[in-house]
């Protein structure tokens, strides 16, 4: 078997432990803060918050989860009364958003976002996330 590069020199190992020291970092400060969320709820609770109306299908899309996960996770914000389902124009499907509690709960767990990303790109300059986002959005481009 041929000698491969190491495993920390693979770029896409880099972007996945990139995305996993973030997501673990946020859940802290989530914790920290008292707030009973998960970063997956999180990103549901936005996605929701930034559409009017979205349905079940469009936001397993959008974050790019399977049906079961966005079920589950979608349980667990409906019982915390942070998102409502009302009929769509299709009877068959439900249509998403957040209640007066979830926008309260989202604006919350926002600001501690917010401090994670500041976190993460602290001493990195303009100039280098701009070539770090264009270079992941070709990545993203090639592979689509």
């Amino acid at each position: 078997m041929a000698k491969d590069q190491k495993l920390e020199d693979i770029l896409y190992y880099l972007i996945e432990k990139t995305n996993k020291v973030v997501r673990r970092h946020s859940q802290i400060r989530f914790a920290e803060a008292g707030l009973s969320i998960t970063v997956d709820q999180w990103l549901v609770l936005k996605k929701i918050g930034d559409s009017e109306r979205i349905t079940q299908i469009e936001l397993a899309n959008a974050i790019f989860k399977d049906r079961a996960s966005i079920t589950r996770i979608l349980d667990l914000l409906l019982e915390k009364k942070l998102v409502k389902k009302d009929p769509g124009a299709d009877k068959r499907v439900y249509e998403l958003s957040l209640t007066t509690a979830g926008i309260k709960f989202s604006e919350e767990a926002l600001m501690i976002v917010k401090r994670v990303r500041r976190k993460g790109i602290e001493e990195i300059s303009e100039k280098e996330l701009e070539t770090l986002r264009k270079g992941l959005e070709k990545i993203i481009k090639n592979l689509e």
